[in-house]
């Protein structure tokens, strides 16, 4: 079983590289509910650039791309939770599918900690649904919230 002193690092998960790849740590997995990532948002990112001058704000297709990864991060979590459960499987590749109900509620700005959370809610063949969020943290609000579904091709 993996424990949270054995989580890897999301480079070791994740087919992304940077400037793509946009969560820092694992923070959490519950094997078969949850995992929840972490990343800080530095001053500098590239998204910044143009959005917008003066007056920095993470634009939200950055917050679905960090929901969506951080559904990768569970799909190849428990492709290894079951082989060390002995069972062999290994996830090849995964995309998103779709994207329900997503709301933003609050700015992600420079130097923000977000956490952001998967919570499995069901499996139908090969497509893994999840209500997933990103919370800032240090400020107690919800950046994003919504229901995503994405596809693990094992």
């Amino acid at each position: 079983m993996l424990t949270t002193t054995a989580l890897p690092h999301p480079a070791e998960l994740l087919p992304h590289r940077h400037p793509m790849l946009l969560l820092d740590t694992i923070q959490t997995y519950t094997p078969g509910e949850s995992v929840t990532a972490a990343t800080f948002v530095h001053p500098e990112t590239i998204f910044f650039e143009g959005h917008f001058p003066g007056e920095p704000i993470l634009p939200g297709v950055i917050l679905v791309e960090m929901m969506f990864q951080t559904c990768g991060l569970f799909g190849r979590l428990e492709g290894l939770q079951n082989a060390q459960a002995g069972e062999v499987r290994q996830i090849k590749s995964g995309r998103a599918i779709k994207i329900d109900t997503l709301t933003f509620n609050e700015p992600v700005l420079p130097n923000d900690h977000l956490l952001i959370t998967a919570v499995f809610s069901h499996k139908l063949l090969n497509f893994s649904v999840f209500n997933a969020r990103v919370d800032i943290a240090g400020r107690g609000r919800t950046a994003a919230r919504g229901t995503v579904t994405v596809l693990i091709n094992p």
